[in-house]
């Protein structure tokens, strides 16, 4: 399974306040790739880089690069990302849209972009890291 996984849930999983729904999912996909892939585009990763110590960011980096490259933002076709702010979503939030539909991703895995889920026929899922780790949970039986 394909995944985004948006800027909490490596700050959740990596920084200070941590979540355990959060550190545990970074535990299973980095035990089960590629079973369990992740994709990042680069306004994430600034945007986690903000959010962590020195210390922490080493560790987060260490983690991305031993599963996945950072994608530049530019290789997301500007059109799929206005189509969304045509939707009426806040461009940083169309972008993030627009990336995951452009992987082909399964899910995005955000602790605060839900409402993304008024949206009808969104060509992804929209899941917190619960609801992820249920969900990898029952496609591994």
């Amino acid at each position: 399974m394909l995944l985004i996984l948006d800027s909490n849930e490596y700050i959740f999983g990596f920084g200070a306040f941590k979540k355990p729904a959060c550190e545990m999912l970074l535990d299973i996909i980095s035990d089960a790739f590629p079973i369990h892939s992740i994709r990042i585009p680069r306004l994430i990763a600034e945007e986690v880089g903000r959010h962590l110590t020195p210390e922490e960011f080493r560790e987060f980096i260490g983690f991305i690069t031993n599963l996945t490259t950072i994608d530049e933002d530019f290789v997301v076709p500007f059109e799929l990302g206005v189509q969304y702010e045509l939707k009426g979503l806040k461009p940083a939030d169309a972008f993030i849209a627009a990336y995951v539909e452009w992987t082909g991703a399964d899910a995005l895995v955000t602790e605060n972009r839900h409402f993304l889920t008024k949206h009808s026929n969104l060509p992804f899922k929209i899941i917190n890291a619960k609801d992820c780790l249920s969900l990898i949970k029952s496609t591994s039986r």
